[in-house]
This record gives C-alpha cells, structure tokens and sequence, in this order.
C-alpha cells in the first residue's frame, strides 16, 4: 500500500499560506496535518479574507497577509486552490 501524497493544490496551498505564523509548522508537516488544517483553519482564514476583501467587514487579515509577504495575487491563488479541493470560500 503506497503512501498519500500532496497533490498540486495542496502543496501550493501550503506554499503560500505557511508564510504566516499561523500555518508555518505545516511546511514539511504529514499529509493527514496538512489536510486537516486546509479543510479547517486554512479554509476558515481564506474566507475571512476573502469576505474582507469583497464585503468590506474588516478582520485584519489583509493586513496580517501583506506582513507576511502574501501579495493579493497569492491570496488569490490561495483561495482558487481551496475551491479546486472543494473548499466553499464564501
């Protein structure tokens, strides 16, 4: 029995989003870790930003990306990988 693997999405998705201290123990984490916090709080902050970005509802989390050096365009890769693995973002 072979071992799962990341697929594409996944692993952009963690490429991107480990750049904030929230999610940086994930860079090089298992694949059942990676998984559990793309489905859960990876999902949860992408549509907070999301919802922040398009409803005007201030979070902070624009702010913590720019810290973090994820432009709006990796912010927009983030979320359209989330929605490939069928995560609902707002």
């Amino acid at each position: 029995m072979s071992k799962p693997e990341i697929n594409i999405e996944e692993a952009e998705l963690v490429h991107i989003m480990s750049r904030l201290p929230e999610f940086s123990g994930l860079d090089g984490a298992e694949i059942d870790k990676i998984r559990h916090e793309i489905s859960h709080g990876i999902a949860d902050v992408l549509t907070k930003y999301y919802i922040e970005n398009t409803r005007g509802q201030k979070a902070g989390w624009t702010a913590k990306f720019e810290q973090a050096g994820i432009s709006e365009d990796d912010a927009k890769s983030a979320i359209s990988c989330a929605r490939r693995l069928g995560i609902e973002i707002a």
